[in-house]
C-alpha cells in the first residue's frame, strides 16, 4: 500500500454496516478490532472479552462507553461515534 491510511468516516461505517448487516459472512470484529486501539486507545484484547453488558449506548449528547477489565481494574472508555456503530451491530449479531 502506498500512500497515507485514513480512518473511515462516520458515514463510511453506517454505511459498511448497513452492508454488513445484509450479509452475515460479513466479519465485523476485523473493523472493530482496529477501531477500538485507534479511535479509543484500548488494547486489541479487550474485543475478546466483551459481553453486551459491557456496552452502554448513547443517550442524547452523551456518548456510548464501554467498561472492560484491564488487570484488576475495571476501566471505562468513551465511544466515538464511528466505534460506536461497529461495536453495537457486532454485539447485536
Amino acid at each position: 500500500m502506498t500512500g497515507q491510511q485514513k480512518l473511515m468516516t462516520t458515514d463510511g461505517i453506517r454505511e459498511f454496516v448497513n452492508a454488513a448487516l445484509a450479509d452475515p459472512a460479513v466479519d465485523l470484529a476485523i473493523p472493530l478490532a482496529m477501531s477500538l486501539p485507534l479511535r479509543e486507545g484500548l488494547g486489541a484484547t479487550v474485543l475478546t472479552t466483551l459481553s453486551r453488558g459491557d456496552y452502554h449506548p448513547s443517550v442524547g449528547d452523551v456518548p456510548g462507553s464501554l467498561t472492560y477489565r484491564d488487570g484488576d481494574e475495571i476501566k471505562v472508555a468513551k465511544l466515538s461515534t464511528e466505534a460506536e456503530l461497529l461495536l453495537s451491530a457486532y454485539l447485536d449479531r
